[in-house]
């Protein structure tokens, strides 16, 4: 269960959702391509991938302004490790994150077609804690009908890592986009030549702090919170 205590640890993940961004993931080298040669794979906002063909892949979870992000594959077979994680909201002060043990679902598609990661949802924070053992649903490929049961994984998720059913921790691969992206610019470095004299800003005192961090949740839409509130818990 999630307090509202926690909210000053992490003022700017309030911000986060003020940046509109595209809900399309691109898996694959070079420039993009056209939906009619790559292989789209739309996956719900309450689905989180852990890894794509063994491989964890950088920028799947983000945040998008929409319920679902669509991945952009080339064609092929692709086993889809994911897991089911939402926040609800149990009263005005408390929410419970509910993060569930990883299923495998199996995309093997063509170009042009589009599959769909597809889950029973749950109506309560009640039937939503049951799945957290026993998650499963179905790949959908919506342009022929095709549906494909999602297997167990026999794997529960801790703090990053798959473990099997019997508690030993096996770490997986190292965390490696399915198409590498480029390499940011190094920051430039800080001028030398600064003014030693400058003063730094004074810091804020920790009341003006905590009345501030509480008028931000005030103005944050239940989106923000949500979001906020499954930052914090990761």
């Amino acid at each position: 269960m999630l307090s509202l205590r926690l909210i000053p640890l992490v003022l700017c993940a309030l911000f986060l959702s003020a940046c509109a961004r595209s809900p399309v993931v691109q898996l694959y080298d070079g420039p993009a391509k056209s939906d009619s040669q790559v292989l789209t794979v739309r996956v719900p906002s309450e689905i989180e991938v852990f890894t794509i063909n063994g491989k964890e892949v950088d920028g799947v979870n983000t945040f998008f302004a929409t319920d679902f992000k669509e991945l952009k594959l080339t064609p092929g077979r692709y086993e889809i490790l994911a897991y089911y994680k939402e926040l609800w909201q149990l009263d005005a002060d408390n929410h419970d994150i509910v993060k569930t043990n990883p299923a495998n679902f199996i995309v093997d598609g063509k170009a042009g077609e589009k599959w769909q990661l597809d889950y029973d949802k749950p109506a309560n924070v009640e039937e939503a804690r049951a799945l957290e053992d026993a998650f499963t649903g179905q790949a959908i490929n919506t342009t022929t009908g095709e549906k494909v049961a999602a297997t167990e994984s026999n794997l529960i998720l801790k703090r990053g890592f798959l473990a099997p059913i019997t508690g030993e921790e096996v770490s997986t691969a190292a965390s490696e986009s399915v198409a590498p992206q480029q390499a940011a610019a190094p920051a430039p470095a800080t001028s030398a030549s600064a003014p030693a004299t400058q003063a730094a800003p004074a810091p804020a005192t920790a009341g003006s702090y905590l009345d501030t961090l509480k008028a931000q949740w005030k103005q944050a839409t239940p989106e923000e919170r949500r979001e906020f509130l499954q930052w914090i818990a990761e």
